[in-house]
This record gives structure tokens, C-alpha cells and sequence, in this order.
């Protein structure tokens, strides 16, 4: 006759595991050594309790659930855990919905800022603490159903642990979102609104985190530090990103007012002036300053102004350099095809190096001739002739018009270099002096129909002399002998007047090219 089952105690209150273990324990004590050898039915262990017909309850204290086994036969032990894993389940539903429901309950009163979690963020954390709480869940009560022989299981969690695992979970995940919004404020490689972005996230954020339940983490007091350095160096960076943004649109501007201007050396300041900005944000940036320009863009841009100057050579280089830069907009492929249209001959050099030295400075010319006179007197042939040369090159030209001091002019007349050039207290604008000191020869000729006519000569001392910052930067001096001149005294001179500019134009420009000997 089989062997019939023995009533199941009733237990109350334990832990985990060691509840089952001893409830097998019972069951064999109970049940004999034949665990196959089962009755058809099962004695039970009393009356249904309430708790079987009403498993899930939330009291003050406590969150319970209960299980039933999944099988009616069987070995005790299988139905016990078959019925825990059950209840497991049922107390888990319980809490992911609590823990959701909590933690959607705090994000609704938080719409924006670093501390926000997204949907997969809040399942992860719901999940997270969910397994956290499970691994603390107490058993509290078992029973038999004498007609199935199905067993249920009772389990219990604490509110307070419940609420402790959903504590550090979130702390967790928020240090987490915190330390990665930090990286990116940090991250200088990252444009400037995208950094700005991270540091208010974070600093949204670092309240909200319970710093005292991450081990790892170190204090609220050196965080804030942390954040308020950053948003110091941001708020740097802003103002400075802001200043070349104003600068860059300056330069921008002055160039395109340029080209409504007439006068070639209003257009030539407002050029250089532009350009000047180019190269100083170049020298400030090196390595650019993102959202703004990479070294590449600002080549472009320099390249740009060097075609609007028809100093082609520079411009050919500038797009060079742009080629091998970073670029925030890749514009290599037009860089490429300018650069290779632009040919760059040794006139355009040589161009390229006069308006290096003159484009858009200012000038003084003072040009003297004491020939026909016992005093010195203007020269005016020889400062239009030079005159075009300069404004040509987009110079800031001023003719003089008062005289130099007495001492100056008897220095320069006797072929002397002066101390200083200029009136005292005047402007430092540098100076070209063309001066013809000398005699006019004359003599009594013959024209070609036979009627007597008078031809005239220039003899003595020729000097142009360049001077440039309180001091003399080129001279060229010499003693001149002209040919006869048929026509007058002043054709003469306007005649030596030319020659002496194209002798200048020559010695100069071999001065401007250190490779060329003078």
C-alpha cells in the first residue's frame, strides 16, 4: 500500500534559501527515504490561509506576494522552490511597478536638465533596482493543498530596503550620467554650445545625487569646484569666441566696403586692415577656434583678400596652406583648383614685395631742386612721377608742404645725412626725399633750321633717400650729368626728374629682394 504523506508544518518567518532547506528537510523526515513512492493524495498542512486567496499586498511596512507551484507532484523540495521561484516573480511585477511608478513620479516634477532619465534609462534603473531588492526577500509561510498537493509559498520585502536598493540604484545611474555630462564640458575638442550643453546638465544634476551611497565618488564640495572652474574657462571661452566673431565679421565687412571705395589707398587700408585681422586671429588660434574656423578656414580667407589686392603670388601661397590645414568646411577641392589657375612670375614677386613694404602705410614725398635758384624749391615733376609709382601700390600718400628746418635742408643740399628728418614734434610718417642739388649748364647752339637756340644741362649731386621709422632705410646718391636739352630749363629737370625715379624703381626693388644683389 503506498505510503501516505505526512501533514506539512506551517512555518513562519525566514530567510531565502536556508527556509527551503529546512522545509525539505521536514518533508523527507516526514515523507521516508522512497522520494517516488507518492500518494495520491496529500494530508495538507489546515485550512486555506487568506493570504493564498489575496497573494499580492502592499501593508504599511511591507510589500508581500505569494506562489503557487507550477506541478502537483513531485518531490517536496521541487514544489517549495517551484513555488518560491513563482512567488519571486509576482513580488517582482509588485516592485518594478512601485519603483516605476516612484521614480516617473519624481521625473514629472523635473522636465529638463541633467538629471532627466530617459525611457531605457528608467527601465535599466527599474530593472537594476528590482534585482538589488530581490536578493534581500524574506520567506514567510508555506501551505499544502491537500486536494492538488500544489504548495504556496509567501515572501515579503521591506519597504526600507526596497527604498534603500532604489536609492543607491538611481544614485548610481545619475553619478554615472553626471561623470559622462563632466567628460564632455572637459572635452576641448567639442564645440563651445555642446560643452555649454554638458556643464549645465551637470550642474542640474549633482544635487540630485546621493553622493554618500557611492563609495567611489568623492565630495559634493570638490564637484562644485570642479563645475564652477569649468563654467569660469567656458564663460572664458564664450567671450572669446564672441570677440572673434564680432572681428571676423569686421574683417569681413571692411573688405566689402573696400570695393565701393575710388581712392586706391582708402581701398588699400581698409585691405590690410582686414587682413591684419586674419593673421592675428591665425596667431591667437593656432589650432582654431571651433564654432567659428579651423587654420584652413582663415587661410581661405587670407587667400581671398591677396586675389583682391592682385598680389596673386600670396594668394597662390594662402590656398597652399590652406590645403594642408584642418578646415571646419572643407572647401579643399576650390583651395586645389585656385591655387593651380594662379601663376606667380617673378613680376608679380617682385609686386607682391613693394606692396608688402608701401601698401596701405602712410608716405610723406618731399621733393627739392636747387638748380635755378640760390634756395631750395619743391620739385614737383619728381613727386608725380614717384607719386604714381605709390598709389599704384595703394600707398597713403602726403606731399610736403611746409619746409624742413634750416639745418635739416643745408644737409641734405651738401650731400649729409641729418640726424633727424622732419619737424620736431611732427607725425613719424616715413619719408622719401628725391633732391637734385647742382648747377644748370647752358650753352648756345643751333636749331635745325639754322636759327641760334640755347640747350641746358643738370650737374651735381642726385639723391633719393628713404626714411622710415627715425631712421635712414635706403639711400641712393650719386653724382648726375645730363644730356643737352633743347627745350627749356624745366623740361630739363622733369626730363632728370624721370630718370631719376626709374633709377630708383631699379635699385630698390633689387633692395626689397635680398636674392638679387643691389
Amino acid at each position: 500500500m503506498p505510503h501516505r504523506s505526512q501533514p506539512m508544518s506551517s512555518v513562519k518567518v525566514s530567510r531565502g534559501r536556508p527556509m527551503l532547506a529546512r522545509l525539505t528537510a521536514t518533508a523527507l523526515f516526514f515523507f521516508g527515504a522512497a522520494p517516488l513512492a507518492w500518494a495520491a493524495t496529500c494530508p495538507g498542512n489546515g485550512p486555506q490561509p487568506g493570504w493564498v486567496s489575496s497573494p499580492d499586498a502592499i501593508s504599511g511596512a511591507y510589500f508581500h506576494a505569494a506562489g503557487v507551484s507550477s506541478q502537483s507532484r513531485g518531490p517536496l523540495a521541487e514544489r517549495l522552490d517551484s513555488a518560491r521561484q513563482n512567488a519571486l516573480r509576482s513580488l517582482s511585477s509588485l516592485i518594478q511597478v512601485e519603483v516605476r511608478n516612484s521614480l516617473s513620479m519624481e521625473q514629472s516634477q523635473r522636465q529638463s536638465g541633467g538629471a532627466v532619465l530617459t525611457e531605457s534609462t528608467l527601465r535599466t534603473l527599474t530593472e537594476t533596482s528590482t534585482q538589488a531588492t530581490l536578493e534581500s526577500v524574506e520567506t514567510m509561510e508555506t501551505w499544502e493543498d491537500a486536494a492538488s498537493c500544489q504548495v504556496w509559498v509567501r515572501v515579503r520585502i521591506a519597504r526600507q530596503i526596497l527604498e534603500e536598493k532604489k536609492r543607491t540604484a538611481l544614485a548610481r545611474q545619475l553619478f554615472a550620467q553626471f561623470n559622462a555630462q563632466l567628460a564632455t564640458a572637459q572635452d576641448d575638442s567639442l564645440v563651445l554650445a555642446t560643452r555649454q550643453i554638458a556643464l549645465e546638465a551637470a550642474q542640474d544634476g549633482l544635487p540630485r545625487i546621493t553622493l554618500a551611497l557611492i563609495p567611489e565618488a568623492s565630495s559634493p564640495a570638490y564637484y562644485t569646484q570642479q563645475l564652477r572652474r569649468l563654467d569660469q574657462a567656458l564663460g572664458a571661452t564664450a567671450r572669446e569666441v564672441e570677440h572673434a566673431r564680432q572681428r571676423l565679421a569686421q574683417a569681413d565687412e571692411q573688405l566689402l566696403k573696400a570695393e565701393d571705395l575710388p581712392d586706391e589707398a582708402a581701398k588699400a587700408r581698409l585691405r590690410l586692415a582686414a587682413i591684419g585681422i586674419y593673421r592675428q586671429l591665425l596667431q591667437q588660434h593656432a589650432q582654431g577656434l571651433p564654432p567659428l574656423f579651423a587654420p584652413g578656414d582663415l587661410y581661405i580667407k587670407l587667400a581671398e583678400a591677396e586675389e583682391l589686392r592682385a598680389n596673386r603670388c600670396g594668394a597662390k601661397t594662402y590656398y597652399q596652406l590652406a590645403l594642408s590645414s584642418r578646415q571646419l568646411m572643407d572647401r579643399s577641392a576650390l583651395a586645389r583648383q585656385r591655387a593651380d589657375h594662379l601663376n606667380c612670375s617673378a613680376t608679380d614677386l617682385e609686386t607682391a614685395r613693394w606692396r608688402q613694404y608701401f601698401e596701405g602705410r602712410p608716405l610723406e614725398l618731399l621733393c627739392l631742386q636747387k638748380a635755378q635758384t640760390a634756395t631750395a624749391t619743391p620739385w614737383p615733376k619728381a613727386c608725380d612721377e614717384v607719386g604714381n609709382v605709390f598709389r599704384a601700390l595703394g600707398a597713403d600718400l602726403q606731399t610736403r608742404r611746409a619746409a624742413l628746418p634750416a639745418a635739416q635742408t643745408q644737409a641734405l643740399l651738401q650731400g649729409n645725412l641729418p640726424e633727424k628728418l622732419g619737424t620736431p614734434g611732427g607725425t613719424d610718417r616715413p619719408m622719401l626725399v628725391m633732391l637734385a642739388s647742382g648747377k644748370l649748364n647752358s650753352r648756345q647752339d643751333r636749331a635745325p633750321d639754322g636759327k641760334p637756340a640755347r640747350e641746358y644741362q643738370f650737374e651735381g649731386l642726385l639723391w633719393t633717400l628713404l626714411w622710415d621709422g627715425g631712421k635712414p632705410v635706403y639711400s641712393d646718391r650719386f653724382q648726375g650729368l645730363t644730356g643737352w636739352n633743347p627745350v627749356s630749363p624745366e623740361m630739363t629737370l622733369d626730363v632728370l626728374a624721370l630718370n631719376v625715379v626709374r633709377r630708383w624703381q631699379d635699385r630698390f626693388g633689387k633692395f626689397l629682394n635680398p636674392e638679387i644683389a643691389p
